[in-house]
């Protein structure tokens, strides 16, 4: 997500919020700079204030539609004008200089969730993951896979390059066996992102596909608390809905649990493996280098052919 506003408590507010989400934000604090990000980098949404120092966002918005047009027709920017003093007439204004839409100031946490999952963003999410991976090229990916990885030290010259996997871990905030968990993941060059309860997690795979999935067999329901929600439970809705919505199957779910054994003949619905509580750092390292690798090698085979 990128955020141009002039107005730090705004910028860091939205920022605040999408992060919750799990997206990764860019902030610029006037038009120029707006729209100098705008053409260097695709952004799954952009929030642009109308009134700015320096460009404000009418002529951002036509500069680039402008720029857009002639340089980069694969992809339709969503850009959403927001404004806590625009009327009717600069919304329309804002609309037919390029802006998909408009929003008044400050935009509710409500808001910000149910943008993250409107379609226009989470079709512009899926096609530019699709882009990255064509812009991978076979020999780098071959490159890549043959490497010598034999520890955490390699999955971080993977993500050198620019191949860093995501990771969603839901947790409950509240269990010590798991606080650590995000820095081990992380320090295996993983990026992260965390929800504590079963409503966000739910919501997060339905969004996208991640490298890997560890979530907690005991998960408050939502955000405003309530009774412990099984992991389980939230694997096999998410599955009955994948079945029905998605083609790609989501690999790598795997359960954080203290009564199931990751040595047990049968696994719970839906996940594909079981980490025992408290979870193993050395395990957890080879877990995710093994899926880093079968990723990789995925991708090469597919490329190569």
């Amino acid at each position: 997500v990128l955020v141009v506003d002039d107005s730090l408590t705004i910028r860091k507010g939205l920022s605040r919020g999408f992060s919750r989400l799990g997206f990764e934000v860019d902030e610029a604090e006037n038009g120029l700079q707006g729209l100098k990000k705008l053409k260097a980098t695709t952004y799954d949404l952009v929030l642009l204030d109308f009134l700015m120092p320096v460009m404000d966002g009418i002529d951002v918005v036509r500069k680039f539609r402008a720029w857009e047009t002639l340089n980069r027709v694969w992809f339709h920017q969503y850009i959403i004008g927001i404004s806590a003093h625009a009327n009717g007439k600069d919304a329309e204004v804002g609309i037919k200089a390029g802006m998909d839409r408009f929003m008044g100031k400050p935009v509710p946490l409500k808001s910000l969730k149910d943008l993250a999952e409107c379609k226009p963003v989470s079709g512009s999410g899926s096609l530019l993951d699709a882009k990255h991976q064509e812009s991978l090229s076979a020999t780098d990916m071959a490159d890549l896979f043959d490497e010598d990885k034999s520890s955490c030290s390699s999955s971080m010259s993977l993500s050198e390059r620019g191949l860093r996997q995501s990771c969603l871990i839901a947790k409950d905030n509240s269990e010590p066996s798991l606080h650590s968990l995000q820095r081990l993941v992380e320090i295996c060059g993983w990026r992260v992102v965390v929800v504590n309860n079963g409503d966000d997690a739910l919501r997060m795979l339905k969004l996208r596909n991640f490298g890997m999935v560890l979530i907690d067999s005991a998960l408050p329901i939502s955000a405003v608390g309530g009774s412990a929600h099984s992991g389980c439970s939230i694997v096999a809705r998410f599955r009955e809905w994948e079945q029905r919505s998605r083609v790609v199957r989501q690999k790598n779910i795997l359960l954080l649990s203290d009564t199931y054994s990751a040595k047990s003949n049968s696994l719970p619905l839906g996940c594909d493996g079981v980490v025992e509580k408290p979870p193993d750092p050395s395990k957890i390292s080879s877990i995710l280098e093994n899926a880093s690798r079968e990723t990789f090698k995925g991708n090469r085979d597919i490329l190569i052919r």
